[in-house]
């Protein structure tokens, strides 16, 4: 069990040890009763959770990743108590309030009243103490004008709104929220962060289950990543992410996945991530399957250069040597051999300063003949939170052919809209379809420095300044 860059000083919240769930599956419904006779056994067992173990901590939110059927919703439910589990152990300390689908605990008949008072009660609320909350209940979820509709005639968002202010009223000890948060509209989900924060600060523990990666990197302490009933990753929200990002873009990598031991990452104190005796098993091994000449790092011996066509769009192309965080994967049909930041007049630069133009480029080398190439970057936090995307498909720009050997520079300019910090940028080359020949996930780190006039503490710069 890995503690390693958590706050272990804060009591456990949930411990589970070797957690396993089987559901027995019968071909007829004939043979669950011939069972029951003792006529034999009849069903087989599908293993829906493998030997799951983590802890999270009061003051902490951990997300839960996974693609569908990897055991996200059974894991929940188990830890809710509304599921039993087939081995292992599991330890709950506190109040637990779930959300494990849309208006649980509510009747389609009742009106949202009735259905607030119906929920809490679920939840173990008496009806005074429904009461006493009732106008707080209906405030944060802005229904007041249809509170006395039947539940049945509220939207999705609608009916998320209610769910999530009854079940986060009761003021519980742990907070288990199944994408409930992906429902709703933008105001809704910005509320519904605001108070999952204000339970972290408050010292809950909150358990959080989304295919967002944005939503995991801006709000979790850690992550888990589940596949097929197993822990494949569990660590910092930023590396976990750039490992589902993998195992949902890279068929090797999938495709590796069960096989694969589990991924131990943490966050220092000030938000980089480290490295604890990780086993990279998940991207590494599934990247080693692949043969020789798809996927090469960008420090391999180059080819000779007299047998390179140059097709180069710059005179410069700094090199890029691979970070220790970066993921990447792709057929290596063409690779992105060095990246770099430049000047506008094309000088190598390793910080930036705000509101300053630049230029990224990027080397692409063909390893085959690829036509109608498409380059693409992407823009992130330390937290690996979207802040940026452009690719030269999107923006209307023709595609690129280039032939086995020749290399081709991708410049694009920019402006520095950035606060002071440190940001990531991947790159990658696809085709027009989307097949992705080289995708190199946090490959660069920059930093960046405040412009000299203007103070910020902020991600972005928009640059402001007084008119009247």
């Amino acid at each position: 069990m890995r503690t390693s860059g958590r706050d272990t000083e804060q009591p456990i919240a949930i411990r589970v040890s070797g957690l396993s769930k089987a559901f027995r599956v019968w071909q007829r419904p004939a043979d669950m009763l011939l069972e029951a006779l003792s006529l034999g056994r009849r069903h087989t067992d599908l293993q829906a959770l493998k030997a799951i173990s983590f802890e999270v901590r009061r003051g902490s939110v951990t997300g839960i990743m996974g693609r569908n059927g990897a055991g996200k919703s059974t894991l929940l439910r188990i830890v809710a108590g509304t599921l039993d589990a087939t081995g292992g152990s599991m330890e709950v300390n506190g109040r637990i309030s779930a959300i494990l689908e849309l208006g649980t605990g509510f009747s389609p008949e009742y009106t949202g009243r009735d259905n607030i008072y119906l929920g809490g009660m679920c939840l173990g609320l008496k009806r005074h103490e429904i009461k006493d909350r009732f106008n707080e209940i209906v405030a944060f979820s802005e229904l007041a004008e249809f509170i006395d509709m039947p539940f049945r005639t509220f939207s999705s968002g609608m009916q998320a709104r209610l769910t999530f202010a009854v079940a986060t009223s009761v003021d519980p000890d742990i907070l288990i929220i199944d994408e409930a948060l992906a429902v709703g509209d933008a105001r809704f989900q910005v509320k519904s962060f605001d108070r999952v924060r204000e339970f972290k600060r408050r010292g809950k523990a909150i358990l959080l289950v989304s295919h967002d990666m944005n939503q995991i990197a801006s709000i979790c302490d850690h992550a888990i990543l589940l596949e097929k009933g197993r822990i494949v990753a569990d660590g910092a929200p930023k590396e976990v992410c750039n490992i589902y990002h993998e195992m949902l873009f890279a068929p090797a990598v999938a495709s590796m996945a069960d096989e694969t031991t589990r991924s131990s990452v943490s966050a220092t104190d000030s938000g980089t991530v480290s490295e604890v005796g990780i086993k990279r098993d998940v991207a590494e091994r599934a990247m080693s399957t692949l043969s020789a000449d798809s996927v090469m790092m960008a420090d391999a011996a180059p080819a000779d250069a007299s047998l390179i066509p140059q097709q180069t769009t710059s005179a410069f192309a700094p090199p890029l040597t691979a970070a220790s965080k970066e993921h990447r994967y792709g057929d290596g049909m063409a690779r992105i051999v060095s990246m770099g930041i430049t000047t506008s007049d094309g000088r190598p630069v390793a910080r930036l300063i705000s509101l300053m133009d630049y230029r990224l480029v990027c080397r692409v080398r063909a390893m085959r003949d690829v036509p109608q190439l498409v380059f693409g970057w992407l823009l992130r936090d330390k937290r690996g939170l979207d802040l940026f995307g452009w690719d030269t498909q999107t923006a209307g720009l023709a595609p690129v052919d280039m032939k086995s050997g020749e290399e081709h520079d991708f410049v694009v300019g920019f402006s520095a809209c950035l606060g002071p910090g440190r940001f990531f940028v991947t790159s990658a080359i696809a085709q027009t379809d989307g097949h992705k020949h080289d995708v190199r996930l946090d490959a660069l780190e920059i930093a960046v420095e405040g412009a000299l006039d203007l103070y910020t503490t902020s991600l972005v710069n928009l640059a402001p300044h007084m008119v009247s």
